[in-house]
């Protein structure tokens, strides 16, 4: 092993989110959300799913395997949005870095709970301990995970 290099771990690139996004407090049934990550390559990688009639969705944790130099700092790029009548609207842009960033749910320090999203509200910035975060969606609380 080099002496600039940790050895191979496995990194959550992003948690899984699942959440409800409405436009005028009215559930966006039917719509795609399309999530892009990019941490190391700067082409990134998208999944995609379509919200259920109530306007939920849900996307899973995304993970990879690497090993990170010693001297470099792990940064990774989320952006989400939605698309509804022809358009795309971003409603998540985050900016996540630093150890417990690479943790499940360390880019809130916890999952979310009541994560929501209303399309036609002020998008709110938010400096987190790990993160930079500008959103339309809000939540109720954060509820630590054991080992945490």
């Amino acid at each position: 092993m080099s002496l600039l290099s940790h050895p191979e771990e496995e990194l959550v690139l992003c948690s899984p989110m699942s959440g409800r996004i409405t436009f005028n407090k009215t559930p966006l049934a039917g719509a795609k959300i399309e999530r892009v990550i990019k941490w190391k390559d700067g082409v990134g990688q998208t999944d995609t799913t379509i919200t259920d009639q109530h306007g939920n969705f849900m996307l899973p944790v995304i993970k990879e395997k690497a090993k990170l130099p010693k001297l470099s700092q792990f940064v990774v790029l989320q952006e989400m949005r939605v698309f509804r009548n022809g358009e795309s609207h971003v409603f998540w842009t985050m900016s996540q870095m630093g150890k417990e960033a690479r943790r499940l749910y360390g880019e809130l320090g916890g999952k979310p709970v009541n994560f929501r999203c209303e399309l036609t509200r002020d998008s709110t910035t938010l400096r987190l301990e790990d993160a930079f975060l500008i959103t339309q969606c809000e939540w109720d609380s954060i509820e630590k995970i054991k080992g945490e």
